[in-house]
């Protein structure tokens, strides 16, 4: 029998799930080797996000004092897994929250304890250094708050350096604006960039990052519009992203005028960018839109995806944000950030039903990521 080829072990390899190579790893020094090397990191996380193999749902206890986090396979909700949160949880202190994933990495926030880099698949975390105290001590906080609109947080990957950031904006006491730091893995420093142009008065999600940006909802500080704005990751500029129609054609609440509205939740669907629209002053029935933008930075790709009432929904419907599609495209997981039980929304027949998983809380915050190798730091 001839000898198995060796250059045929790594593309092997990197079709297997991140516990299996871990274990694979004791092998042998060069099977070791291998798995920790970056090339093949990458090679592994490009197999998993070009076969949308290793896709995990993470639930993260939205109302109970839980030092857990759990996940399950995105496609069948099955092999939960759980684990220790970096962040533990006690009944006088607040609860951690993830504010962001990618490439296999969460970003985690607790309003005492600070940030920290996470890959539950490596079970590796790397805590984040404390910003200056010149910044921290300005800082306009609202204490009692899981979100609130002093603090903003995103999370993102600047393609381009090749390196993990995260943005915090701070209100300040002194002046009317955000002060804005971003953090690079790559120097594990905190840098301060330009003041965020943008006030931000209701915040009910982080930012969400797609096309090397991350983005919020907010209003310009003068006229008090209301947009959809970006940070670019690489250029630090902020900008706006081109607004879709108003209203739409086919107005499913009966209203002869309902375009009144503000932007809430934006997030990415598909691989898309993606924002609810609230309609809570309409004068048939209160009820919010989730729209995609097909085509990023094209306006005219704009297309409403979904309408919710307050009366069809089954759970908060004016904190709602999508999560992702089904596998096969024809349901939508939607949560609130973890005051509700998510549910999907089937977008054929308009039906709905909560997200059941035994052995996890009722009351979680989901996330999409992928298992990877990826280091924290």
């Amino acid at each position: 029998m001839s000898p198995f080829p060796t250059d045929m072990i790594p593309n092997i390899l990197c079709r297997l799930p991140v516990k299996t190579l871990l274990r694979f790893k004791c092998v042998s020094k060069p099977w070791g080797s291998l798995i920790d090397d970056s090339h093949f990191v990458k090679s592994h996380l490009h197999q998993s996000l070009k076969t949308n193999n290793n896709v995990k749902l993470f639930l993260d206890n939205g109302a109970e004092i839980d030092d857990n986090a759990y996940a399950v396979d995105f496609d069948s909700l099955n092999n939960l897994v759980q684990f220790p949160r970096p962040f533990t949880a006690e009944i006088t202190k607040y609860r951690s929250r993830i504010i962001g994933s990618y490439n296999g990495l969460l970003a985690v926030y607790h309003r005492e304890e600070g940030i920290a880099l996470w890959n539950p698949s490596t079970r590796k975390c790397h805590y984040l250094p404390a910003l200056d105290e010149d910044i921290s001590m300005d800082h306009d906080t609202i204490p009692g708050y899981n979100y609130d609109n002093s603090t903003i947080l995103g999370f993102g990957y600047d393609n381009i350096t090749e390196d993990y950031k995260v943005v915090k904006m701070l209100r300040s006491k002194t002046q009317n604006c955000f002060k804005v730091t971003i953090y690079s893995q790559k120097s594990n420093t905190w840098r301060r960039i330009k003041d965020c142009p943008y006030d931000i008065r209701i915040n009910y999600n982080d930012g969400a990052y797609i096309n090397n940006a991350i983005h919020w909802v907010g209003d310009e500080i003068l006229s008090g519009r209301n947009v959809i704005f970006g940070l670019h990751l690489n250029t630090e500029e902020y900008f706006e992203v081109p607004e879709g129609k108003r209203s739409s054609e086919d107005k499913k609440c009966g209203a002869y005028y309902c375009e009144g509205f503000s932007y809430m939740n934006v997030g990415v669907l598909g691989g898309c960018l993606c924002v609810s629209r609230d309609f809570s002053s309409c004068p048939i029935e209160d009820h919010i839109n989730i729209w995609v933008m097909k085509e990023y930075g094209v306006k005219e790709s704009w297309t409403e995806l979904l309408y919710l009432s307050r009366n069809q929904w089954v759970t908060n419907i004016f904190h709602t944000r999508a999560v992702g599609y089904a596998r096969d495209g024809n349901k939508v997981l939607l949560d609130d950030g973890g005051g509700q039980q998510p549910a999907w929304f089937n977008l054929e027949d308009e039906s709905s039903h909560l997200l059941c998983i035994p052995g996890t809380p009722q009351l979680v915050s989901t996330i999409i990521y992928v298992e990877s190798l990826v280091s924290v730091s």
